[in-house]
């Protein structure tokens, strides 16, 4: 249809419809012409066909849809946003309501995906910090997309973002309209707590705020892809992370956005601010105030850290757990490890102290013992068999129960290996694995700490201990890394201090990938 056609068709005697340009679940979308202001508009139909498929058949069904996309625009109404799609006008028409939208020149951020491929995380941050920003406005409207995802993210020619189709979301003072066994939103994008059946909060638009940054980058979504919707919702629900590999600055960020619990993930506006900071070239640190726990849950064994005691806040545990992870660190002389176990390890260790000196005293005892027995017998010359089968301790205790255990935070890898139900890496992501990891050191020691495998996360002295350690450093590097066989890696670690001392460590490091395709360093040691 076109602004030639004898007759076009006009909603309200006013929007001339000249284009379909789209089509979503419950309408399609034409391209129009508000023939009194004599500019363009969106104009969103309600499909009853769609209404029937989406619903179920009937006369409710139809009316539920109606409710529906009257309520998209009554939400509209209330967000003016420079990065929402604004809502201009609804009109009844055949017994049908009608949208009159603002008209933006775009593409959806999932088209730019599909043909483009993954962006740069830097034009990445840039997008998200512009759909931050509208849904910064959404939730102090006290509105809750509830399907934030790539294909509803408009991307302007001249860069600007704008989040359109609020078709599910919902005011805090609406009527819930969702029929039982209805999923809304995607399940992609979802978070945890949603598929698991928990209402939807402004933390849930964070989550699919991540999820979507994520699917820019990587290709595909956290949770990754899967034609069964039931086994993919499924997967959403245990938060089973899948790491990232390309996100670069973005990673640090991203690990806080997927955080398996809501309240350790930032506001939208702390989103904001963090990813406008990336898309400057400058760090997002500080920007997003510390989680209490474990940012995202990556695909690994289930690990509960013990609490800790000085730990000043109420501890939330759900029943999927978050695993946390350890330093790779130095031993002695300002390094990456001497501030981080020592005193765990000292305290794992003086039990065995104790019980070897008692056993060294009572082996001392026997011998004397025998000894002097020997001596009142008539054959004293002549040991007794006892005598030469015992070995008498030495006169100083044997160095295992004496050297201080090395205060290094990691073993080397052949005190740590991976599960058997995983395989080494192969070189290369090893490779960008142990990069990735040092570039969130040491801003975000959390998704650091969630990138090592429980093994390793066991030495560290718990996640207070890795956090006190990396706030002592002002910088953390690494140069030279190069695989040095499957899943094994050796590089220079750069440890700047806040005190202004430096050092440069070697260490070797390895990595190994599950059967889910999740990566953890499964060691880490001064080589």
């Amino acid at each position: 249809m076109t602004p030639s056609d004898p007759d076009p068709i006009r909603i309200g005697n006013r929007y001339r419809l000249d284009e379909r340009i789209g089509a979503g679940a419950m309408g399609a979308v034409w391209r129009g012409t508000d023939e009194l202001l004599n500019r363009s508009v969106a104009v969103k139909e309600l499909l009853a066909a769609a209404a029937n498929g989406i619903t179920g058949n009937g006369p409710d069904a139809l009316e539920e849809s109606r409710q529906r996309i009257l309520r998209e625009g009554r939400i509209g109404a209330r967000l003016q946003h420079a990065h929402v799609i604004s809502m201009f006008d609804v009109v009844v028409h055949d017994d049908r309501p009608w949208l009159i939208m603002e008209y933006l020149p775009s593409a959806s951020l999932a088209a730019v995906l599909t043909e483009k491929g993954p962006m740069d995380p830097v034009d990445a941050a840039a997008i998200g910090q512009q759909v931050a920003d509208g849904l910064t406005a959404a939730h102090a409207a006290g509105v809750v997309h509830r399907d934030i995802k790539p294909g509803n993210v408009l991307i302007a020619e001249d860069g600007r973002a704008k989040i359109t189709d609020f078709g599910v979301s919902r005011a805090v003072d609406d009527v819930q309209l969702t029929r039982t066994g209805m999923i809304a939103g995607t399940p992609a994008f979802l978070a945890p707590e949603v598929a698991r059946g928990q209402e939807p909060t402004s933390a849930s638009d964070v989550f699919a705020l991540g999820a979507t940054l994520y699917a820019a980058v990587e290709g595909e979504p956290p949770f990754g892809l899967d034609d069964n919707p039931y086994a993919l919702l499924h997967k959403v629900a245990t938060g089973a992370v899948n790491p990232p590999h390309s996100a670069g600055p973005l990673t640090a960020l991203l690990m806080r956005l997927l955080s398996n619990l809501p309240e350790d993930r930032p506001t939208a506006s702390q989103a904001r601010d963090a990813l406008g900071a990336i898309a400057a070239g400058r760090s997002a640190a500080g920007v997003v105030p510390p989680s209490r726990t474990s940012p995202a849950t990556v695909v690994a064994p289930a690990v509960v850290a013990e609490e800790p005691p000085a730990d000043p806040g109420p501890r939330t545990l759900t029943e999927i757990p978050r695993p946390v992870v350890i330093p790779p660190g130095g031993n002695g002389g300002g390094g990456a490890g001497g501030g981080v176990s020592e005193k765990p390890a000292r305290r794992r260790w003086l039990p065995i102290v104790v019980v070897v000196v008692v056993l060294l005293a009572v082996g001392g005892g026997i011998v004397i013992g025998l000894i002097r027995n020997s001596d009142k017998t008539p054959d004293a010359g002549t040991a007794p068999p006892a005598t030469s089968e015992v070995a008498a301790p030495p006169t100083t205790p044997a160095p295992t129960t004496t050297t201080t255990p090395p205060t290094t935070t990691t073993p080397p890898p052949s005190t740590t290996t991976a599960s058997s139900a995983s395989s080494p890496a192969d070189s290369g992501s090893a490779v960008a694995f142990v990069q990735n990891y040092y570039a969130l050191l040491p801003g975000d020691p959390d998704a650091a700490f969630a990138m090592l495998s429980p093994e390793v996360q066991s030495q560290s002295g718990g996640i207070d201990g890795y956090r006190r350690f990396y706030g002592d450093m002002s910088s953390v590097s690494i140069e030279n890394a190069r695989s040095t066989g499957e899943g094994r890696v050796s590089a220079t670690i750069v440890f700047q201090r806040k005190s202004g001392a430096t050092s440069r460590e070697s260490y070797a490091f390895s990595v190994s990938t599950s059967a889910s395709g999740a990566q953890l360093m499964t060691s880490a040691g001064r080589a």
